[in-house]
């Protein structure tokens, strides 16, 4: 559950046997080398003019600097690293197409860990007739990185609708998933499935129908990847199906998850999915309802964030709620930011139900005034008990785990490193913008 790119030049004859077998040499020297959960993590930083800069996650020096489009600073959640250092740069766009997003969809910018290419997207918008009705298919292919680095991921919705008099009638939408070579060649198809024929009462397609969207981990997908169908909605989104992809032998097989799910934080190739579930809040209203985080597991669920039980904040319109979450290496710990969607030293209004409470403002008020905050709670995936609240550090945000006993977090635009063992932090002259700016791999 990610403006334009400027040509790169002209490139070299991309001798794709030849390359393939000089990377995957020293490729597999460094996967073989120490366990996953040993290795060091690799740290990026975001930064003008676009540039990425390497940094030992250890030291804290300077290792490298890639040069980046300059589009990414302004959308860094369309920017994509691996744990080997490839970076996609990914315009988003949705569908339905307008020729904006054709004219910026159409060129990606890949580093493929030596040089950077432009690989082109075969985003096409094609019209015809069906009866007295405008026929309309499109499609916006999404590349993903890998964890190992040797090819690339393909998804990618293709709708066909129907319009009269600019209003759309209905859809029928197919999702199909595939891999390629780094040059975006060699295409091998891996699953696909067809929605259900579906109409658009409010004349707006995206309102009431579904289209999938696919959530991997962020250093690149290696054993699976999760696709849901998402309605946008017009006043709320609705979820309708989730299905968990898992490789085995080289094919992809798919299981329905029940409940499907809402905003996927992280989760791991063992069926450990750390899940946001959003307000129902709409037409102007924050808080109508429990922001909660919970762990799903394939034998229970785990509440992480209870936003009701913490803050008790029914009576009035405000929103506590994860920005994120990660889980720790071990799964013995998950670390998230609680953000809230009013600001301190702000009017704040009582909620659609709500009763005045002079108790509940105060509390309201006096907990904003420690946000963004970073919670770390600790897990036991053995037992029904729920986490138990390790850490709480108030205006901070979280990057990620450093290691099983260590999380990056972002406090004044600095990086600093926290021990939650001997709660010391190592502070770093590192300046980000925020920590979406960052990429821990």
């Amino acid at each position: 559950m990610r403006a334009g790119v400027q040509p790169i030049g002209k490139r070299g004859p991309y001798r794709k046997e030849e390359m393939h077998k000089k990377r995957l040499i020293p490729l597999l020297l460094f996967l073989l080398s120490a366990p996953l959960g040993a290795q060091a993590k690799h740290l990026w930083v975001l930064r003008a003019p676009g540039e990425m800069t390497e940094y030992d996650s250890q030291t804290f020096t300077s290792k490298q600097t890639v040069k980046v489009p300059e589009g990414a600073l302004t959308a860094p959640q369309s920017l994509s690293v691996n744990r080997l250092g490839q970076m996609l740069f990914v315009p988003a766009i949705s569908l339905p197409l307008d020729e904006g997003d054709l004219a910026r969809a159409r060129k990606i910018w890949f580093w493929d860990g030596h040089q950077a290419i432009t690989l082109d997207r075969d985003a096409k918008r094609v019209t015809g007739t069906a009866g007295s009705n405008l026929s309309i298919t499109e499609s916006a292919p999404v590349p993903f990185l890998v964890a190992d680095g040797a090819h690339l991921l393909w998804f990618s919705n293709q709708a066909r609708r129907l319009q009269r008099d600019g209003v759309d009638l209905s859809t029928a939408n197919n999702w199909s998933a595939w891999q390629t070579d780094l040059a975006g060649e060699h295409r091998h198809d891996l699953a696909s499935f067809s929605m259900p024929d579906c109409s658009c009462p409010t004349g707006t397609c995206e309102d009431s129908c579904p289209y999938a969207q696919v959530w991997a981990p962020d250093a690149g997908v290696a054993s699976f990847f999760l696709v849901a169908q998402f309605v946008a909605g017009k006043d709320q989104p609705s979820y309708k199906s989730t299905s968990l992809y898992q490789e085995d032998s080289g094919k992809w097989n798919s299981t329905v998850l029940n409940p499907p799910l809402r905003r996927v934080l992280d989760a791991t190739s063992t069926g450990a999915i750390l899940e946001a579930i959003p307000d129902t809040g709409c037409c102007g209203w924050a808080n109508q309802s429990n922001d909660q985080t919970v762990l799903r597991l394939p034998d229970k669920t785990l509440t992480v964030f209870d936003e009701r039980k913490k803050y008790r904040n029914p009576d009035y319109d405000v929103s506590f709620y994860t920005a994120d979450g990660r889980l720790s290496p071990g799964l013995d710990a998950v670390a998230f930011t609680i953000v809230a969607t009013s600001e301190p030293n702000k009017p704040i209004q009582l909620s659609e139900q709500g009763q005045g409470s002079p108790e509940e403002s105060e509390r309201i008020r006096k907990a904003l005034l420690e946000l963004p905050a970073v919670e770390i709670a600790s897990l036991d995936v053995n037992s029904a008990e729920p986490p138990r609240r390790m850490e709480f550090l108030p205006h901070a945000t979280l990057v990620g785990w450093l290691t099983d006993k260590e999380i990056l977090i972002v406090e004044d635009h600095l990086l600093a490193a926290y021990n939650i063992s001997t709660r010391t932090r190592q502070k770093t002259n590192i300046r980000v913008e925020d920590a979406a700016h960052v990429f821990l791999r």
